[in-house]
C-alpha cells in the first residue's frame, strides 16, 4: 500500500491486518519498488496518484519494466481522489485493474483487495500448472528418447536390453509406511514446527496453513473427525484470519468442509482425496533417512491443537 498520507496510510494497513492481510506499506513510489523487489510474492499494489517525486503513475510503468518475462506481477489498484478521465485512461493504459476513490469506505477496500488477491492467487496457479505441463512433457522427452535409442539397439543386433529407470530429477517410490508409522511422524513434524515457533516468536518460520495440512491429515490417519473450530483454535491465529487461511485451503482443492450430521452447528473440516494423495506423497518421500540416521522421534507428545 503506497500513499503519502501516513494517517490514511496507517488505517488503511490496519484495516486490512484485521482482515488477516499481510501488509507492506510505503510512502513513497521508490519505497513501494523496494518492497516490492524483496518481496517478489507480493500479490496486490495498492497505490495513490498523487504523490511528490514518483507519482502512482509512474510508479506502475517503473514495476512494469522490472518485471521478469512471464512473471505474474501484482494486482494494481489505484487510489486517487482526484479521479479525471485523464487519469483513469492513463491507468487503463498501465494494465491497472481496479480504482477506489477517496474517502475509502472500508468495505469497499477489503472487498477490493480480496477481489485482487484472488485474482492474483489465480495468477499464481496458472503459472504453477504450465511450470507442472512442461515439466512433465521434458521427463516425456527424456524416456522416449530412451525408447528410441534401446529400438535402435535392437535394430542394430545389440540384443542387450537398456534398464529403464527413472530420471534423475525424478523422485524415488517411497516405501509403503503404516498407519501407526505415519502417525507418528505427523506428530513428530508438528511438534518440531511447535518448537520452531516458540524459539523463533517473530513468526518469520510459522506457517499456520500447513500446521492446518498438518493437523488434517493427522486426524484422516486416525480416522478421527475435526471441527472447524478445533482447527482454528490450534492454528494460534486470530479466528478471522484463521478461516481465511482454511478458505483458501479449500479454494486450493486441498480441504473439504461440511456440516455434522449429528449437530449442525458444528462443521466438520477433513482432506479432499487430492488433499490425502498430496500429503501421503510428501510424507513418503521424506520418509527416506540418510544411512545411520534414526527415525523421527516416535514418542513426540501430540499436537496441543483442539481436537
Amino acid at each position: 500500500m503506497v500513499d503519502d498520507d501516513e494517517s490514511l496510510l496507517d488505517e488503511m494497513v490496519t484495516t486490512l491486518a484485521d482482515e488477516g492481510f499481510s501488509v507492506h506499506s510505503a510512502t513513497s513510489g521508490a519505497e513501494a519498488i523496494r518492497h516490492i523487489e524483496c518481496n517478489p510474492r507480493i500479490g496486490v499494489l495498492l497505490t495513490d496518484v498523487r504523490m511528490p517525486g514518483m507519482d502512482g503513475l509512474q510508479l506502475i510503468e517503473e514495476l512494469l519494466t522490472k518485471l521478469p518475462a512471464g512473471t505474474p506481477g501484482p494486482q494494481v489498484i489505484v487510489l486517487t481522489g482526484h479521479g479525471t478521465m485523464d487519469t483513469a485512461v492513463r491507468a487503463l493504459q498501465l494494465s491497472a485493474d481496479d480504482f477506489l476513490c477517496k474517502p475509502v469506505v472500508r468495505a469497499d477496500l477489503v472487498a477490493t483487495i480480496r477481489r485482487a488477491m484472488d485474482r492474483s492467487l489465480d495468477a499464481h496457479d496458472r503459472i504453477a500448472d504450465r511450470d507442472g505441463v512442461l515439466k512433465h512433457l521434458s521427463t516425456m522427452q527424456s524416456t522416449l528418447a530412451g525408447i528410441k535409442t534401446t529400438v535402435n539397439r535392437f535394430i542394430d543386433g545389440d540384443e542387450t536390453p537398456i534398464e529403464m529407470g527413472p530420471a534423475a530429477s525424478d523422485p524415488l517410490p517411497a516405501p509403503a509406511a503404516s498407519p501407526a508409522d505415519m502417525s507418528a511422524r505427523v506428530r513428530a513434524m508438528l511438534h518440531e514446527h511447535k518448537i520452531r515457533a516458540r524459539v523463533f516468536q517473530d513468526g518469520i518460520f510459522v506457517d499456520p496453513s500447513w500446521d492446518m495440512l498438518l493437523d488434517l491429515m493427522l486426524a484422516h490417519i486416525e480416522k478421527r473427525e475435526m471441527y472447524l473450530t478445533g482447527l482454528c483454535a490450534g492454528s494460534g491465529l486470530a479466528l478471522t484470519t484463521a478461516l481465511r487461511r482454511v478458505e483458501q485451503l479449500i479454494a486450493a482443492g486441498l480441504v473439504q468442509r461440511h456440516d455434522d450430521p449429528a449437530d449442525r452447528r458444528r462443521v466438520i473440516v477433513s482432506l479432499t482425496t487430492c488433499g490425502q494423495e498430496r500429503l501421503s506423497a510428501y510424507l513418503g518421500q521424506t520418509e527416506r533417512k540418510r544411512p545411520g540416521e534414526s527415525a523421527p522421534g516416535l514418542a513426540v507428545a501430540a499436537s496441543s491443537a483442539a481436537r
